[in-house]
């Protein structure tokens, strides 16, 4: 054997080897693909929202510990603490970043800038009102997701239909999130076709809560309390306030609802956004789509799911309305 030839022989051995090293994140032979999760706080909705996620991938075909890994932070629900959260996940070299919740992706977005690092976001209820995405039907050059919106139109069907004679309704938000906004001017929106004339109540600090709530008496007949990172770990002390006063909450979530919180819950299903955010998350690192081309999931109306408290009935000397008689919706 010539030397040319022997060095030719070597030089095509080596090039063939750095091929399949390039090609092993396709073909599943090199490192599992590493996905970095910032979560806002501990909140079932949300935790739903991360399980599923990781759920759906397994389902696709990436096994958590063998084709991917996962390191997740939160929050605690505490702006102050997102950017050191979120340079701690960019540490890791992570192929994709999932947000969950507005504040945590608005955050993303600028901490990440210019990195390169996709990302994909899930419990964002309205991503073009948060400047996240330009529409709703394409995705940033940084990343995409599936929004938590809730059909409004059935939010407020449900309500009516558990309370037949309420007129005012009050939605308790966060002036500080975007995604509270957004859902107080949805209320507003669709408000008058159920006959409901809407209020907001404000509140922007958790030592507000009981002040703000008690000042809706006379003033609302039922309180609409929607997702986000104050009022939903408040919600206990606005329930609790509500009730003093005899107004009924609607909240965004069931579990409130079938713990006997409040008197009634409608929601999207977070396991259904979790799962649309981890179809997302599979079209970018496996598939190479690109994120501008990926519009934001919409939640449907059937993903929705809903809930009334018996407990609350009782509490509040309401009877069960008979269009909700067949729910199967009423937690004892």
């Amino acid at each position: 054997m010539t030397f040319l030839t022997r060095f030719t022989r070597i030089a095509a051995g080596a090039a063939l080897a750095l091929t399949i090293a390039t090609a092993a994140p396709s073909d599943g032979l090199a490192q599992p693909y590493k996905i970095g999760i910032a979560q806002w706080g501990p909140h079932p909705q949300l935790e739903k929202a991360v399980s599923s996620f990781k759920a759906e991938l397994t389902r696709l075909g990436l096994v958590e510990g063998k084709d991917v890994t996962y390191e997740i932070d939160q929050a605690n629900f505490d702006v102050a603490l997102l950017p050191q959260l979120l340079n701690k996940l960019k540490a890791t070299k992570p192929n994709v970043i999932y947000t969950i919740a507005t504040p945590v992706t608005q955050a993303a977005k600028n901490a990440l800038k210019g990195s390169g690092i996709p990302i994909i976001y899930a419990a964002v209820n309205d991503p073009v009102k948060a400047k996240l995405v330009p529409s709703w039907t394409e995705g940033a050059d940084d990343m995409a997701g599936a929004s938590d919106q809730q059909d409004m139109d059935a939010v407020l069907a449900f309500t009516r239909k558990l309370l037949p004679n309420a007129k005012k309704l009050a939605v308790a938000y966060n002036p500080g999130e975007d995604n509270n906004l957004a859902v107080f001017e949805q209320v507003k929106a669709t408000a008058a076709k159920y006959n409901f004339t809407v209020t907001g109540a404000g509140i922007d600090n958790p030592s507000e809560i009981p002040l703000r709530i008690a000042a809706l008496k006379g003033q609302a007949d039922v309180i609409y309390t929607p997702t986000g990172g104050l009022i939903q770990p408040g919600l206990p002390a606005i329930a609790a306030t509500a009730g003093q006063i005899g107004i009924p909450v609607i909240n965004a979530g069931v579990e409130a609802a079938k713990q006997g919180i409040v008197l009634g819950g409608y929601a999207v299903d977070y396991a259904k956004v979790g799962k649309n955010a981890a179809g997302i998350a599979y079209k970018v690192i496996k598939e190479g789509a690109k994120l501008k081309d990926l519009p934001p999931a919409r939640a449907t109306a059937a993903d929705h799911e809903g809930a009334i408290s018996a407990k609350q009935l009782a509490k509040l000397n309401l009877p069960l309305p008979a269009d909700l008689k067949d729910c199967n919706c009423v937690a004892e």
